[in-house]
């Protein structure tokens, strides 16, 4: 069972132990402010944590508002959670917390460490936890609606969680993103969250902003210090470099047919020659097909032949060519998330010398090609 049923399987029990026994029950679970995610966001003086609670009340609550935002601020993480257990008379528990948002004010703008290293060393808080950033404050996030789930960080979880399986975005978790910040040239990325406004169903909340997160930019960090954000065809591209990540989606006109290849399996080869790196791209594509028989293929071919060489032709001209400018972002802006530092560890141990090399001095040769299967 994921993480994510575990939590909501957790929620309802709570809510049934509270409101069928709570004349039995001890006041352990009753004076608990159970945290599932948390916002965090720079304040004038310290930070400004936005928690998302799950603390039952009495028989009289509704089952569908079972989760509420707490909001403090404190000169340290560890100050504001503090805040917040004054805030709702009872103690902060941060074991089933899964989800940690950071605000663009936070992280443009100074050094989080202390921020990570509050969370990595906590022994209550999951290592596994997801973790992202967010277009604007981490406490608006928090405080939106989605259409699709009752709570935001159980839809903002499961989002990070299972887009690499879905649509081709490479995510994150916290134990993931603090190694990248200690080990080699210290640059590593979290998703960028931004939400999508849409018609509010929500009758319980008729006043609260209801719609979807979006998952598809990425931010680059390097000792905790923002560095550089990649727009959607850099972070597209980025999954490119990951054989790990699935469902690349492209489409092209070049057969005088706009067709659209899904890619269901990619073999990625890196290896070093000499002091460059080559890097080839192996996509295993097929043409993706519409689900009624009565749409005509304008879209998406329905046709049982061969992917036109003008397709593959072009499709594989643009991978390439957004493929190689992360490549020269990388440059540019001196990070290297395709982990090219490490393929250098690997053969020749690690150095401080190989730690401070920039990326202008390892250049990258880079070969896409996509097969129809």
């Amino acid at each position: 069972m994921s993480n994510i049923k575990r939590i909501a399987v957790f929620v309802v029990i709570i809510l049934f132990v509270v409101l069928v026994a709570s004349s039995f029950v001890g006041s352990e679970i009753l004076d608990r402010a159970i945290i599932i995610g948390l916002g965090v966001d720079k304040a004038e003086n310290g930070v400004k944590i936005t928690a998302e609670v799950v603390s039952p009340g009495n028989g009289s609550e509704q089952i569908g508002t079972y989760s509420k935002t707490v909001t403090a601020v404190g000169d340290s993480v560890g100050q504001a959670l503090n805040r917040i257990a004054e805030l709702t008379g009872k103690e902060a528990s941060l074991g089933r917390c899964l989800l940690i948002v950071l605000g663009q004010d936070l992280y443009e703008n100074v050094d989080f460490s202390d921020v990570i290293e509050y969370f990595i060393r906590s022994d209550s808080f999951k290592e596994s936890s997801a973790i992202c950033c967010s277009q604007g404050s981490a406490e608006d996030i928090m405080n939106k609606g989605s259409a699709l789930s009752q709570s935001v960080s159980l839809a903002l979880t499961a989002l990070i969680q299972d887009q690499s399986e879905k649509v081709a975005i490479v995510t994150n978790n916290l134990l993931d993103y603090t190694l990248s910040q200690r080990e080699l040239f210290k640059t590593g990325f979290l998703n960028k969250v931004s939400f999508v406004s849409s018609q509010n169903t929500d009758s319980n909340n008729p006043d609260k902003d209801q719609g979807y997160f979006v998952l598809d930019e990425t931010v680059v960090f390097k000792s905790n210090r923002y560095l550089y954000s990649m727009d959607k065809e850099e972070t597209k591209a980025y999954a490119l470099f990951d054989d790990k990540v699935l469902g690349d989606t492209f489409s092209s006109d070049a057969s005088g047919k706009l067709l659209t290849l899904n890619v269901n399996s990619k073999k990625v080869d890196k290896k070093i020659n000499g002091n460059q790196v080559e890097i080839n791209i192996k996509l295993y594509a097929k043409l993706a097909r519409t689900d009624s028989a009565d749409v005509e293929g304008i879209f998406v071919s329905k046709d049982k032949t061969e992917i036109p060489k003008e397709t593959i032709d072009d499709i594989t001209n643009y991978a390439t060519t957004i493929a190689e400018t992360l490549i020269n972002k990388q440059i540019e802006y001196n990070f290297d998330i395709l982990d090219i530092h490490e393929l250098f560890r690997q053969k020749q141990g690690t150095s401080e010398e190989l730690s401070n090399k920039p990326m202008s001095e390892l250049p990258v040769k880079l070969k896409v090609e996509i097969v129809e299967k």
